[in-house]
């Protein structure tokens, strides 16, 4: 009985096996063009490209006439952005030209002291305190 069990269940996981293998999906996803999109939305892919093509064909090989909208999202900076941001870049760069750079501001604290450790200036100033009163007494 062992032989004919082991024969059964190899037979069995063959055809499992085989038929895994031939079963294929009725819809695929991702059509040719590589978007995913529900069946609906896949027709009316393929139906506007077979419509663009057809229109490509009948334009009798003629160059494309290219319009102009008057905006161009990439500016000339290489960043593309909408109008709105667009115009933000555009204040943000005047101001940064409209600005003398040649005058430099001091600040009423130096972040790294002789020490080498940066620190806030409450912090330099506690740093500072501690080794000021930080004396060596003389070896006599």
């Amino acid at each position: 009985m062992t032989k004919l069990n082991q024969i059964l269940f190899t037979v069995a996981v063959a055809g499992t096996i085989t038929l895994a293998n031939s079963a294929s999906a009725q819809y695929r996803a991702v059509g040719d063009d590589g978007i995913a999109a529900s069946p609906k939305v896949r027709q009316q892919l393929n139906e506007r490209r077979t419509a663009k093509a057809a229109s490509l064909a009948s334009a009798n090989n003629t160059a494309p006439t290219v319009a102009s909208a008057g905006y161009r999202a990439t500016g000339d900076d290489g960043i593309t952005a909408s109008p709105k941001v667009r115009r933000m870049l555009a204040e943000q760069k005047a101001a940064a030209t409209a600005s003398p750079s040649a005058e430099v501001a001091s600040v009423g604290y130096r972040a790294t002291g002789p020490d080498g450790i940066a620190a806030s200036p409450k912090l330099r100033q506690q740093l500072d305190q501690r080794n000021a009163t930080i004396m060596v007494a003389p070896v006599k």
